[in-house]
């Protein structure tokens, strides 16, 4: 009996080390590893589309577990605070109204990613879905949003009705600088 139990705890864990092997392959061979720099905006609706062909600072990034965005949804540059160590009211709303941001998990596939919020601009969001597809040609990624869901479950109002295409280009690759 001991050596049947042995047996089978030696196989769960060659398994277990080869699953996980295969998971490291696929995160090291994604292609969106690295940091992506925000370059142009769309807005596409069924009969609208709304662009800002330069966008303002935004960025990108993608380890294999986790990624970052931070964007910025408006053609003005971010007006600074008249005293940075003490902003007013006003500039506090229109600093945060000027930027978009979340942080967390993702999965992917050759073609979509689909993130979830552990921390978000909007509080609440943490655990809601940002569904992507996305395409990559030498350094130019072109990712679209096309769906998210709340953390209860429930949809925005724009979903179904609009989708927020980025295009970036990238400025570091993770593939080249890791070990």
């Amino acid at each position: 009996m001991n050596k049947l139990l042995g047996s089978f705890l030696i196989l769960c864990l060659l398994l277990s080390c080869t699953i996980t092997s295969k998971k490291s392959e696929q995160k090291k061979d994604n292609a969106l590893l690295g940091s992506w720099e925000m370059k142009q905006i769309e807005w596409i609706s069924a009969d609208t589309v709304y662009t800002i062909e330069k966008a303002q600072p935004g960025i990108f990034m993608v380890t294999p577990e986790r990624y970052t965005t931070i964007w910025t949804p408006t053609e003005e540059v971010r007006k600074p605070f008249v005293t940075l160590s003490a902003p007013t009211e006003e500039e506090i709303i229109a600093g945060f109204s000027s930027i978009v941001f979340n942080a967390g998990s993702y999965t992917s596939t050759d073609s979509t990613i689909t993130t979830e919020a552990h921390i978000a601009k909007v509080p609440g969001f943490e655990g809601g879905r940002q569904f992507y597809d996305y395409t990559l040609r030498m350094d130019t990624l072109s990712i679209t949003m096309f769906d998210e869901t709340y953390p209860d479950g429930s949809k925005p109002d724009w979903a179904g009705k609009w989708k927020t295409c980025f295009t970036m280009k990238r400025i570091a690759n993770e593939k080249e600088t890791t070990p």
